[in-house]
């Protein structure tokens, strides 16, 4: 080969390669992947095959997925659900909290309780008007069928190593030592959950003496409160991400879960 034209054939195969790297890390010739990460169901502890629910154990591989791959610009969480276990959306809040790269969430028809605290942490919030949102609280209960038992005269043998350990037994009724106990347990979880939004949020003292009500508020009004940054939708969120990320156009791919539910397979059938 000609000398003269081994320099021009040397420079398009650089470029060629310089082209197909900056693509595998940008995800597209015009800029990167958003990370669609979707939050739905019941929050628990571990999964279930009879109804859709979220785990920790599910999100925090998708995460993971997330932080580690560098074509990976942001992540967009949908929201979905009614919250759930205390532990368990707590825990997945923290993991979206610590996440390195920008976030914004948008709100589905409900982003109540544990799914709210998961909601506070992200960078930014958006809300459909009619989102249903807030329910900052904590129950806890049980049946009691101590009447019933009497009725029908079963009665309750008690053996306990502790004098608290049945607390909560449906078949007594509680004492008031173990009534302010349990109400006790309740009032701390709500303070820890209710200081972890004023956090995220920077709420104000009166916007705190609204929400700690346990209400649930409308995606309009809990703009008013501090609870949202911005009402629109499913696309303006999209828009929004990519604002933040400061891409002019993106690949959007979903991170799924392993695994599938009942209601998966039901869904697939049909």
């Amino acid at each position: 080969m000609n000398k003269f034209l081994l320099v021009p054939v040397i420079v398009l195969v650089v470029s060629l390669l310089v082209g197909v790297a900056l693509i595998s890390m940008s995800g597209s010739f015009y800029g990167g992947k958003i990370a669609v990460l979707r939050i739905k169901g019941t929050i628990t502890s571990s999964s279930s095959i009879l109804e859709q629910t979220v785990s920790p154990e599910a999100i925090f591989p998708l995460i993971d997925k997330i932080e580690s791959d560098p074509s990976i610009k942001g992540a967009l969480i949908e929201i979905d659900s009614p919250g759930g276990s205390v532990v368990a959306s707590r825990e997945i809040a923290m993991a979206v909290r610590d996440m390195k790269k920008p976030t914004v969430c948008w709100m589905g028809d409900i982003a109540a309780s544990g799914a709210y605290w998961i909601a506070s942490t992200c960078d930014t919030i958006i809300a459909d008007p009619l989102t249903l949102t807030g329910s900052v609280g904590v129950t806890a209960s049980y049946l009691q069928f101590v009447g019933t038992m009497e009725k029908y005269g079963v009665g309750y043998e008690r053996f306990v190593s502790g004098e608290n350990k049945d607390a909560g037994s449906p078949f007594r009724n509680l004492t008031d030592e173990e009534r302010q106990g349990m109400s006790r347990l309740v009032n701390e979880t709500f303070s820890f959950f209710l200081e972890d939004v004023r956090g995220n949020r920077q709420l104000s003292d009166s916007e705190i003496d609204v929400i700690k009500s346990g209400d649930v508020f409308l995606g309009k009004d809990a703009i008013n409160l501090g609870l949202v940054d911005e009402l629109g939708t499913w696309q303006d969120a999209k828009n929004r991400i990519m604002n933040v990320t400061g891409l002019p156009e993106a690949e959007f791919v979903e991170m799924q879960k392993s695994g599938f539910s009942l209601l998966d397979l039901l869904s697939a059938f049909g």
